[in-house]
């Protein structure tokens, strides 16, 4: 079945379904309420990239009113999206804007839900603005670029009991769940240490030259709250800073960890119970600075984890970046996620080079991944992949010792559906941000390690005890005009 038979079909059913749309009470306060006939009014904010190329595609299927973005070309290329999605969509009645704070004044009273999937540091704000009109809430990952505007989001979901979801794609899929169901099946025994990688870089050694930004984009909305920088054009390794190398920079990404460690630590959090408590240590072990004002070139970063009833204290790595020596050039890296080449340039956890040798030696193209987590247990080790990939066992036959678990977890047939069926229903998605959270602080507190330095950091959830210079890091000040408040 294609998408757009799919599509047609719930539009069916949604015609036939014939229930009238409603609102309760204050629709400025209280979350806004979707009959189960009526299509749920969607605004996007941020059209480049994801949001366009991936999330448009899941909210074609309900009502999209309105786009924002300060990149002109993108929200031409959002409304084309959308023709070519549904060609019945009369993009003349969608609402553009370059300002979302101007979208938020004018139509917040023909939104229900907001989708964000701007660069990272525009996902508080934005989100912020919805609950507190009772607009339910997507966030795409990292919840928010620091510690501050990650607690804030989870505190405002519960104030305002909308609906929200974190864009972890893979929490939604059965992997992480069948882990999980290992885990509880005493198939891993007791896990004390996680080590996790990813075989890419998003940064850079220096800052290449600026220019003016084109006419095509409101450069000061697109900046927001952080400083105003200059505009650099695409370069042989990576894209311009206004598509995807963002994540570089320390005032408008959040750097390799960032990008794709949401989606790697999802696993071993989920099955080891980790969100339950938050970490009592962070420790940045080996860190390569890289240009000013951009994240490191590579970082190993230690958490330790309490005790969880039986379960016994976590230490839970992170890996990423590049080996010392290697050039900043084409063809060591294939550029726009800054994934570099070959493996034996990765800068990846000694415990895994070990195994995988051990595993993998002679088998041509066989490897653990480029990106992932690896555990030990009895008689081998197992990896899962990113976006919730189920465990895998090495040596091959080692599965065959542990008999497939019970199920314990409801499966998930659409991470998207799931936040559209709670806004109807009232049930939580799949990753609202009392989960999300947790897993974004994980991200940030590898940020904070990263700038505060090779020392460890103590952490009650909050604030750190020991070091001024690192909670200087939990949050940061806006320019004028921008604010959570």
């Amino acid at each position: 079945m294609t998408p757009k038979t799919m599509f047609v079909k719930r539009r069916e059913f949604l015609a036939l379904a014939g229930a009238a749309c409603f609102n309760i009470g204050n629709a400025a306060t209280l979350p806004r309420a979707v009959g189960k006939g009526r299509r749920i009014r969607m605004a996007l904010v941020g059209c480049g990239n994801r949001g366009t190329n991936f999330l448009l595609q899941e909210m074609v299927q309900e009502q999209v009113v309105a786009l924002a973005d300060p990149n002109a070309k993108n929200l031409e290329a959002a409304l084309a999206k959308l023709r070519n999605l549904d060609p019945s969509v009369d993009t003349s009645k969608v609402k553009t804007f370059s300002d979302y704070r101007e979208m938020f004044e004018k139509a917040s009273g023909e939104i229900d839900a907001v989708v964000v999937a701007t660069n990272n540091n525009h996902h508080a704000l934005p989100a912020l603005m919805a609950m507190r009109r009772g607009i339910h809430a997507y966030v795409e990952k990292p919840l928010a670029n620091t510690l501050e505007e990650i607690h804030a989001l989870r505190d405002a979901a519960k104030k305002y009991g909308v609906v929200t979801q974190a864009g972890h794609q893979g929490h939604s899929a059965h992997g992480i769940r069948l882990a999980a169901e290992y885990m509880a099946a005493g198939a891993f025994g007791e896990v004390k240490e996680v080590w996790c990688w990813h075989g890419a870089m998003q940064a850079r050694p220096s800052c290449p030259p600026r220019v003016a930004p084109p006419a095509w984009i409101d450069w000061d909305v697109w900046c927001g709250g952080s400083p105003v920088c200059g505009w650099y054009a695409a370069d042989e390794v990576f894209p311009e800073l206004s598509r995807h190398d963002w994540h570089s920079w320390i005032d408008y990404g959040n750097g390799t960890v960032g990008n794709w460690g949401a989606h790697i630590f999802d696993t071993p959090m989920f099955m080891l119970g980790l969100d339950k408590t938050p970490p009592v240590s962070v420790e940045a072990k080996e860190i390569a600075l890289g240009a000013e004002g951009g994240w490191p070139m590579r970082t190993h970063v230690e958490f330790t984890f309490p005790a969880r009833g039986k379960a016994p204290p976590v230490k839970l790595h992170w890996y990423d970046g590049i080996r010392d020596g290697v050039p900043f050039k084409r063809p060591y890296y294939e550029g726009f996620y800054g994934k570099i080449s070959r493996r034996q340039d990765q800068f990846l956890p000694p415990e895994l080079v070990e195994e995988e040798k051990r595993y993998c030696a002679g088998k041509k193209g066989a490897s653990f991944g480029g990106m992932g987590a690896m555990i030990r247990i009895d008689g081998g080790v197992v990896t899962f992949g990113g976006w919730g990939a189920g465990p895998r066992f090495w040596p091959n036959g080692l599965h065959k010792k542990f008999p497939k678990p019970p199920q314990l977890f409801e499966r998930v047939t659409s991470h998207f559906g799931s936040f559209c069926d709670a806004i109807r229903t009232g049930k939580k998605a799949s990753t609202d941000f009392d989960y999300g959270a947790p897993l974004a602080d994980l991200t940030a507190l590898v940020n904070v390690a990263q700038r505060a330095g090779c020392k460890k950091l103590i952490w009650d959830g909050s604030r750190f005890t020991n070091d001024a210079e690192a909670n200087s890091y939990v949050a940061r000040k806006y320019r004028s005009g921008w604010s959570l408040a």
